[in-house]
This record gives structure tokens, C-alpha cells and sequence, in this order.
């Protein structure tokens, strides 16, 4: 189970001939492999690109995969004396609670899988055998790693990837922010995972856009749907886009962490609406893996609402969404 695809959410922001005040400042850039965009109403027209700035660096340096000496790194190279920070924890204690609800859907260990399939790097050959899956499949699971203080505890072959969930934290870290600074009007997205506050510039609620799931866009990227997002959490993982070819069979980048195989049934996007977007980028990783039959009565149970996109007959989609989550239609 690798990092969901992050899909590029549009969001639906229009200037207004007579904006109200106080004016809205917008940033935008490149970071955690991706891009993020974040409009703010601030009376003082503060400029955060700095501080912005610092707080990917310092999430980075904590669990990015991609810096070999950020503590998530260390930590997995076996290096003795290292300690977790508060952002491994928070998100670590996240990771294992959402894992131990879901049944194991989610999980942080499946990072070797996910490189022995190609997802995590471009990769030539064959996809692994199912000896090969199995061999891998006994170092992972999410009930061999603890945290005790900040202690990890693990086998030495086992190794922790927080990416199924790390966007949705740093837009929630990058929210707390705001807040700090009395900032009550935003829209933060990180790589697709959003999550709003207040009013648009036009004194609206925030309005965002649901990808319609297409492989191959050569103009813009069609919407399915348009959901108003109110003081909540919007992320989305689906397996059109992101997958790879082996001797002419598609496998899609969403790995089973119970079987250690790409999934195989119909659902294409699912899109999880929550109070904050931790929460909503980790279960849109678990309920792509799960399915949408098993996802809707869990989203009940756990007050999340959801819009999924199923693939049809005759290349048609089939959606389901829940009563609360909203969504409008695009035609």
C-alpha cells in the first residue's frame, strides 16, 4: 500500500468585482513531491510563504522516504539512539489506530511491497512471484511496530511509510497554523488533500472538485462532481492513474496489506470527507484497499462521509455517495 495518487483537487475559486475585506492572499509551490495551494482572508495581508516553507521542511525531516537522514529514515536503517519527534508520533499513534479500525487495510509497513511492484521508483521486469510476495509479506504488518515514549519499537527487516497519511497531516499542521495567527477564513491542499475553514472571497462556501477517474487527460482534468466543503476535510485516493504494466497486465499501485497484491476489484476513487484531513487521507487509502461494499458501513460507523466512483459496464461509471457528503454532478 503505497501513497495513494494525489490528485490535482480544482478548487472552485472565482474573484469577485467587489470583494469583501479583508483581501485574501493565496501561495502556492512545489513540496513533498507535489504541489501544494493555500488561499487565506488575513486583514493585516500578512505574508506566511516563510513560515509556510518551514514547517514542510520541518515535516520532511521527520518522515520523508526521499531525505536519508530524516528520523523516519534513520529509524528504518536500524540506526540505534534515535528518537521520534512529535510529528512521527502524532502521526505514527494515527497510523496504528487507523490500521487496528480498518482491519488491517491500512498500514504503514508495506513499504517493500509497494518497491518490489515498481509503485515507489520506476522499475523494469518482471512484477514479484508469489514466493517472492510471501517472503516480503512476513516483514510487514502493522501490529510488529510500537511506539513507547519515543521509542520505536521494530523488527530490523521491517520498515515504517507514513505516505498514505503524511499529506493529510501537513495540511492539518499547516491549519493549526492559521489558526495561531487568527487566520479563519482558508483553503489548504497538499497533493490534492484539502481542508477549508470559513468563506471563500466571494463570501461562499468553499467549493471542490472530484476528478472524474480518466487515465489518459490531454486537456485539463474533467470533474465527476463538485462538493461544498464547510469547515471539513476532503482527501481522495484512487488506482486509474497510478499503476504499472507487466508483460501486458495492469496492476494498480493500492496494495492489499493482507495479501501483499495489488487489488483487483472495481472501485477507481473514493473521496472521504472528515473533520480533519489526517483522518480523511488515511481511511481513503483503507477504503480504496477494502472496496466499497465493505468501506460504506465502516464510513457509517466512524461518521465519515464518502462519494465513490466504480467502474461500469461498457466504460461507464457507477457512484455511490453518502447521504451527508453533498456532491453535485458535473456533466
Amino acid at each position: 500500500m503505497m501513497r495513494h495518487l494525489s490528485f490535482v483537487v480544482l478548487v472552485l475559486f472565482l474573484a469577485s468585482c467587489q470583494s469583501p475585506r479583508p483581501s485574501y492572499t493565496q501561495l502556492e509551490g512545489n513540496a513533498q513531491g507535489t504541489t501544494f495551494r493555500i488561499v487565506y482572508a488575513d486583514s493585516l495581508s500578512r505574508d506566511f510563504s516563510v513560515s509556510v516553507d518551514s514547517i514542510f521542511h520541518v515535516i520532511d525531516r521527520s518522515m520523508s522516504l526521499w531525505d536519508s537522514t530524516s528520523v523516519i529514515s534513520l529509524i528504518n536503517a536500524n540506526r540505534s539512539g534515535i528518537r521520534a519527534d512529535t510529528h512521527f508520533t502524532n502521526v505514527f499513534r494515527r497510523a496504528w489506530e487507523v490500521s487496528g479500525q480498518t482491519d488491517g487495510n491500512f498500514d504503514c509497513t508495506v513499504g517493500p511491497l509497494v518497491k518490489a511492484w515498481g509503485f515507489s521508483y520506476k522499475k523494469k521486469g518482471p512484477p514479484p512471484n508469489d514466493a517472492q510476495v510471501d517472503s516480503l509479506l512476513r516483514l510487514a504488518g502493522y501490529r510488529r511496530v510500537s511506539l513507547e515514549g519515543r521509542v520505536v519499537n521494530k523488527p530490523p527487516e521491517t520498515e515504517i511509510d507514513f505516505n498514505a497519511i503524511a499529506q493529510g497531516y501537513t495540511v492539518d499542521v499547516l491549519a493549526e497554523f492559521l489558526h495561531s495567527k487568527s487566520i479563519h477564513n482558508y483553503l489548504i491542499e497538499v497533493g490534492g488533500e484539502v481542508r477549508t475553514m470559513g468563506r471563500n472571497e466571494r463570501g461562499k462556501t468553499w467549493r471542490i472538485g472530484i476528478d472524474k477517474p480518466m487515465e489518459n487527460v490531454e486537456a485539463g482534468r474533467p470533474l465527476q462532481a463538485v462538493v461544498s466543503l464547510k469547515n471539513k476535510s476532503l482527501a481522495t485516493s484512487g488506482s486509474y492513474r497510478k499503476f504499472v504494466e507487466r508483460g501486458g497486465q495492469r496492476f494498480s499501485h493500492a496494495i492489499d496489506p493482507r495479501t501483499g497484491f495489488p487489488i483487483t476489484h472495481n472501485l477507481l476513487s473514493i473521496s472521504v470527507v472528515a473533520d480533519d484531513c489526517m483522518t480523511a487521507d488515511a481511511y481513503a487509502t483503507a477504503f480504496l484497499v477494502m472496496g466499497l461494499e465493505k468501506a460504506i458501513p465502516l464510513a457509517k460507523e466512524k461518521g465519515l462521509e464518502i462519494y465513490g466512483i466504480s467502474a461500469g459496464k461498457d466504460n461507464t461509471f457507477e457512484v455511490y455517495q453518502s447521504a451527508g457528503f453533498g456532491a453535485e454532478a458535473v456533466e
